[in-house]
């Protein structure tokens, strides 16, 4: 699957607090270019219907569909829900604004082994990357269930799904950027 599919959307995560950065992650400027910028280049050579999830309009620019979380302060989940219930498709692949080195062998690898989970995410030593991920749209009610009882243990959502966990060793497509230091270390 290397071609563009429309049927599939790309949803970029960037509704997060970036507390530990000081200003919007997203923003933040790499070799590379700004870390949104890396997400959408990428997602652009799957789909063209890409979405951002976000709390601000610093990503106006972009020219894409902005929303804000349609349930404030549940984290990570929340940002899945709200981009599951502006999504158009049943497929879509998530991937968190802060991910610098994501690829597109990785989004495919993922998206070919969706087969019919409703969640497909990759691991690092047995640690998931629930941030990076296939996801059906049909789950979108239950997870708005898991937010209206307080389980937004992203982790613990995943379980309760009929989910594939892919094993990955490569530890380079699953940096994250979250503080100065992390993005010196990049540069």
């Amino acid at each position: 699957m290397t071609e563009k599919n429309n049927l599939i959307t790309g949803i970029i995560l960037a509704g997060g607090k970036s507390s530990r950065m000081g200003y919007d992650k997203g923003l933040a400027e790499t070799k590379k270019g700004k870390l949104i910028d890396i997400a959408v280049s990428v997602l652009k050579q799957l789909t063209d219907e890409i979405i951002i999830v976000a709390n601000t309009n610093s990503y106006d620019y972009l020219g894409l569909p902005v929303y804000e979380d349609l349930v404030k302060d549940c984290g990570p989940l929340g940002g899945i829900y709200t981009g599951l219930f502006h999504s158009k498709s049943q497929d879509n692949i998530i991937v968190a604004c802060d991910m610098p080195f994501i690829s597109l062998q990785l989004l495919t690898t993922i998206l070919n082994n969706k087969h019919n989970k409703q969640i497909v995410v990759p691991a690092i030593n047995n640690k998931i990357e629930p941030l990076c991920g296939y996801y059906n749209g049909d789950i979108k009610n239950i997870l708005k269930v898991h937010i209206d009882v307080k389980n937004l243990a992203v982790h613990t959502v995943i379980e309760s799904f009929d989910h594939l966990i892919i094993p990955f060793d490569d530890l380079t497509n699953f940096t994250n950027i979250n503080t100065p230091e992390d993005l010196q270390k990049i540069k």
